[in-house]
This record gives structure tokens, C-alpha cells and sequence, in this order.
């Protein structure tokens, strides 16, 4: 009988294996079996809009039928893509950015956690000239999928935010610029709007934060997976443009194509420069399906027009009733509760003031039935502080069918009455 050799891992390794919050949620997704029982509002997934659907068959049809679609399949792209694919990127983005790109501002990558995955690790840990950077969340919570890409521990930094009331059972997450503190930081990173909360921080607020960071030559990174200019889910936020100090991530994850893995960052030539060191060393090439997508998605403000026409207004109908269909189910049951404005994207952050067990039991009470969401204690990296709402909240996509809305609400309902501090 052979047995099985322990084996030994690197720190990196056994780190990634303890963890770990976007594991978890990805093999939610994978695990889920189709059965009507499951109700699955805790992964990113976006909806499934017909119209939207029809455009993207389309323009999948367009890139079958291209006379160069032996490129497509048999030739690897550049790191961070060709020049040619590079400069209609540019130009397009040019007009929607505020900007005078050129093609050494663009980089593309297999998704924009690719590309996160190396601009943290380009901006912090040992760095050349001896010193260590830190990444610091300017407002948290923060996106669950930051926290575990850098190969150095310990490097996030973060403060408990304003929890500002906006309304009977409302409120709002605001930068605490009493706690911006830059003190071993290399770089800023923040998403817009805010996933996990739907926050769209204000731009007075980012103007704000650069008017510290410029003069200490500290980068921003900025994720724009659902903001402007695709899917623009920004709601009456204002949109933000390109600037020196500002690395820009985009993604055609969330206008509905997830699966072809396509991200985009703008930023400086030598930011860019060093990406397509990282991106050849890791990945060797981009994947060519996005670019031949893009090609045809950027033509005639196509993917504008999807934005603005299609996806945001199908969103914001969503969120609406999410808000009536979980405030409905908890008023019913006498739930303590309180929600985030959302303001963008598409999830409900949901707090339980008088919560009895801490959201992760909650997470497992609700997942035994078949409801899944997502624990919100995961979206804290570097917080160090006590703040009652890392246990408090938990994560909730509005982008299914009304009746596995519905369900979900009434079962997470329950569950929260039957667990609270004052429940019987």
C-alpha cells in the first residue's frame, strides 16, 4: 500500500489554502447543481438579459465568421495584447475617459482580477530601495477578491469608515479622513461603485485623497468592473476619467461576459511597461477572444448603448424590487435590519444589528437552506479595529428571477428572526 508524502508548501501557499473568501464564493458557483430548490444570491454572476444576450450572440457570430479567425485560434497575442488591438482600445477609451490615450496607456489581461493581481503586487511589499509598502482600502468594506492576491502578509491597511444614517432602516458607508493616514503606503486601491456595498464614492472625495497622494508620488487603483464607462452602474454618481496618478481596471465581466475572462487596465507607460513583464512571466499571452469582442463592441458606441440603454435601467429596475421584496419579508418577521444605499452595481449589503450568531454561521444556516449568499466578514482586509459590522452583514445579488428573489428573502427572514439577540 503507497502512502500519501506530506507535503511541504511555501508560506504563499499554505496562506491561499487557509483562506479564503473568493474561493469559497467561486465554488458556490461552481457547486450549485440546478436544482429549483437552490436559490443562488450570493455569487457575482451577472443576469441574464435577452437583449443583451442577442447582441453578444451576434457579435460571437461576427468573430466566428472573420476572415482572420486562424488568428483568433492558432496565435498567441503580445503580453498585454498587439498594438493594433491596443490603439483602437485607446481611441475609444480616449472619448469616454477625458483623456489623450495612447496605446502604451492600455494593457490587457484575462480578467481584471488577473491584472489586480499583479498591480498589488507591483505597488507593495519589499520594495527596491529597501523600504516596505503597504496597500491601503481607503473605505472599507472592500472587494472580497483583494485580500489574498499578494504574495506578502500583512500588507493591507484599513480604518473603520463614517457610518453616516440616510433613512429609516438606510445608511451609507463615507471616507473617515480623520483615520487617511499614508505612513508606509504604496498605493491606494479602491472600486467604484463598491462591491460589496453598491457605494459610489464621491468625486470630491477621490480629488480629496489625491491632493495627499500626488505629492508623495502614491498611485490610485481604481476598479471600475461595474462602473463607467461599461457597465456605467453608477447611478447619479459622476463618472471618473483618466488622470496621472490613476491606474483605471475595466471589465467585460460584468456587462454579461464573464466567461470570456477580459480585462483592461489605462495607465501610465511604465506602469503599463512593467505589467507586460508580469503578464509574460504568468501568463505569456492574453487571451485573443475578448480582443476580437472588443473590436466589434467598441464600433459604433455599441457597447455604450448596451450600457446605457439596456443594463442600467434593467439593474436599477432589480434593485427596486430586491428593496420592496426583503423589506417586505423583513418587516413581516420584526427583523432588525439595516441596508446600504445602493448606489451602483448590482448587490444588497445587508446588516443585522441584533444578529445572535455571527454572519459566517449565518452564511452556513442559510446555505443549509439551499439559499446562498455571501458572509460580509470577508470584505475587511487590514482592518485591525473592532467594528461591529464585520460581523454583522453579509452580501446579497439582486440579479435573479423575481420568484428566487422572493424565496430568498422569506427564508433569509426567517432565519435572521429565529436568531436574533431578542428572539424567543
Amino acid at each position: 500500500m503507497t502512502e500519501t508524502m506530506d507535503q511541504i508548501y511555501s508560506s504563499w501557499a499554505n496562506r491561499l489554502r487557509n483562506n479564503q473568501g473568493i474561493r469559497s464564493l467561486m465554488e458556490d458557483l461552481g457547486k450549485v447543481t440546478g436544482h429549483p430548490d437552490e436559490i443562488l444570491l450570493g455569487g457575482g454572476n451577472p443576469a441574464k438579459i435577452p437583449e443583451a444576450e442577442a447582441l453578444f450572440q451576434e457579435t460571437f457570430s461576427r468573430v466566428a465568421k472573420h476572415p482572420t479567425l486562424r488568428s483568433l485560434l492558432g496565435d498567441y497575442q503580445a503580453p498585454t495584447g498587439n498594438d493594433s488591438f491596443r490603439e483602437i482600445a485607446a481611441e475609444f477609451l480616449s472619448l469616454h475617459l477625458d483623456a489623450n490615450l495612447k496605446k502604451e496607456n492600455i494593457a490587457f489581461f484575462n480578467g481584471s482580477q488577473n491584472a489586480y493581481s499583479f498591480l498589488l503586487n507591483l505597488h507593495s511589499g519589499p520594495m527596491a530601495n529597501g523600504s516596505f509598502k503597504k496597500i491601503l482600502l481607503p473605505v472599507v468594506p472592500e472587494y472580497i477578491g483583494y485580500a489574498d492576491q499578494t504574495i506578502t502578509e500583512d500588507v493591507f491597511i484599513a480604518y473603520p469608515p463614517k457610518v453616516v444614517v440616510t433613512g429609516k432602516h438606510r445608511f451609507r458607508y463615507e471616507l473617515n479622513e480623520n483615520t487617511f493616514d499614508l505612513k508606509e503606503v504604496g498605493v491606494l486601491a479602491l472600486s467604484r461603485p463598491t462591491n460589496p456595498t453598491g457605494n459610489v464614492l464621491p468625486l470630491s472625495d477621490l480629488e480629496w485623497m489625491e491632493e495627499q497622494t500626488i505629492p508623495k508620488r502614491i498611485p490610485i487603483l481604481i476598479d471600475l468592473a461595474y462602473g463607467n464607462p461599461f457597465p456605467n452602474l453608477i447611478g447619479n454618481g459622476k463618472p471618473i476619467f483618466y488622470r496621472e496618478g490613476r491606474t483605471l481596471s475595466l471589465s467585460f465581466s460584468k456587462i454579461g461576459l464573464p466567461g470570456v475572462r477580459f480585462g483592461i487596465v489605462v495607465s501610465n507607460e511604465d506602469t503599463i511597461e512593467t505589467l507586460s513583464s508580469f503578464a509574460a512571466v504568468n501568463n505569456l499571452a492574453v487571451g485573443n477572444l475578448g480582443l476580437f469582442m472588443m473590436e466589434h463592441l467598441f464600433e459604433n458606441e455599441i457597447l455604450p448603448n448596451l450600457s446605457n440603454n439596456i443594463l442600467r435601467p434593467f439593474y436599477e429596475k432589480k434593485r427596486d424590487l430586491a428593496l420592496a421584496l426583503f423589506t417586505t419579508a423583513f418587516e413581516k418577521l420584526g427583523v432588525d435590519y439595516e441596508i446600504h444605499d445602493p448606489m451602483g452595481g448590482f448587490f444588497l449589503w445587508i446588516r443585522f444589528p441584533s444578529l445572535s450568531v455571527s454572519n459566517h454561521e449565518l452564511y452556513h444556516l442559510c446555505k443549509d437552506k439551499s439559499l446562498f449568499i455571501v458572509s460580509g466578514h470577508y470584505f475587511f482586509p487590514g482592518l485591525n479595529s473592532d467594528f461591529s459590522h464585520t460581523k454583522e452583514c453579509i452580501r446579497l445579488t439582486y440579479c435573479r428571477k423575481e420568484e428566487e428573489l422572493a424565496r430568498g428573502a422569506e427564508i433569509l427572514a426567517e432565519i435572521v428572526a429565529s436568531h436574533q439577540a431578542n428572539s424567543k
